[in-house]
């Protein structure tokens, strides 16, 4: 007779939180594919995952599991992210609280808002301000995170107030602007136990055609310049200081340079695209190949813009 392997601690947080779910009526789904739920379709699967559709809901997710000690991951629309082939340990929530309103020139959502969702509702109300915000493919709550920018715009120039709850704590809590550490794709949220609940923002009254002008010049040059048609998770590097990731990875000679399933985009040096049926070990592979190129060329080591998250050589075991 064989004797029962012992649950192991992650195990047993994980029953816990199956218990306290099922005592919440919180639906759990087990052992869920995430690639599929990630631009670039790389990554394992996810131990849990639960879909929030609103704020409360998102709140109660994110406090269940750390009443079970099982870690969480806030899942918005997967750009910007590359998940590791085991999947992440834990729960992941996918964020889908996307209540937004408008009152005067002032805009107030969700995180999960999608960011060209909210850029529309700016064209329909005549707002001027977020039109950058059309070529960033993520949701509201992730631009904040990264400060994520594009067409000489940033996040950190129309963020007046960022709604968060604190883990440490267990308390929701708004901070000004000015104090989220914005700089280039970065902020204080990277680096604080905080989750991103909603945010609003300082925009003005315009004309809708110049808007719609506006945002529709962005979404032609997005077209003409990126992968856009390929499996991506956005641009792969931050640009250093006074230079562009991919100028430098073009002139490194590296353009459709392969790892196994992942390729320097033809169109653009500063994408990675992806086969069907990707590893996201490909694509890390050749990330760090293209930054020690890089930096024997030229001497300018490249930073990451891309996450990867996840359970990354054998880390988090199941």
């Amino acid at each position: 007779m064989t004797a029962a392997k012992p649950i192991s601690t992650h195990g047993a947080r994980l029953e816990r939180l199956d218990a306290l779910a099922a005592k919440e009526g919180l639906v759990l789904e087990q052992d869920v594919p995430l690639a599929p739920l990630t631009t670039l379709r790389v990554g394992g699967p996810a131990d849990r995952l639960v879909l929030a559709r609103t704020r409360e809901s998102l709140v109660r997710a994110l406090r269940l599991s750390r009443a079970s000690g099982v870690p969480w991951f806030v899942l918005g629309n997967g750009s910007d992210l590359v998940v590791a082939d085991a999947g992440i340990r834990g729960l992941v929530i996918r964020n889908r609280a996307r209540a937004v309103s408008v009152e005067g020139e002032a805009l107030r959502a969700d995180g999960g808002a999608a960011m060209a969702m909210l850029v529309k509702r700016c064209i329909s109300d005549g707002l001027t301000g977020l039109e950058f915000g059309i070529s960033i493919p993520g949701t509201l709550g992730g631009a904040v995170w990264a400060n994520a920018g594009a067409h000489e715009g940033e996040m950190r120039d129309v963020i007046t107030a960022v709604e968060v709850w604190d883990s440490a704590a267990d308390t929701e809590r708004s901070l000004a602007g000015n104090e989220c550490a914005f700089a280039y794709r970065e902020s204080r949220f990277k680096h604080a136990p905080e989750v991103i609940l909603s945010a609003s923002l300082a925009l003005h009254h315009g004309d809708r055609e110049q808007i719609a002008r506006r945002v529709s010049e962005h979404q032609a040059q997005r077209r003409a310049t990126q992968p856009l048609a390929d499996q991506n998770a956005g641009s792969v590097f931050r640009n250093p200081p006074g230079d562009h990731a991919g100028r430098l990875i073009e002139a490194a000679g590296l353009k459709g340079f392969r790892v196994g399933s992942a390729a320097v985009s033809t169109l653009h040096a500063n994408f990675i695209v992806t086969d069907r049926s990707a590893q996201a070990a490909d694509v890390r592979a050749l990330g760090d190949h293209v930054r020690e190129t890089v930096a024997a060329h030229f001497g300018v080591t490249l930073a990451y813009e891309i996450e990867f998250v996840g359970a990354w050589d054998g880390e988090g075991a199941r």
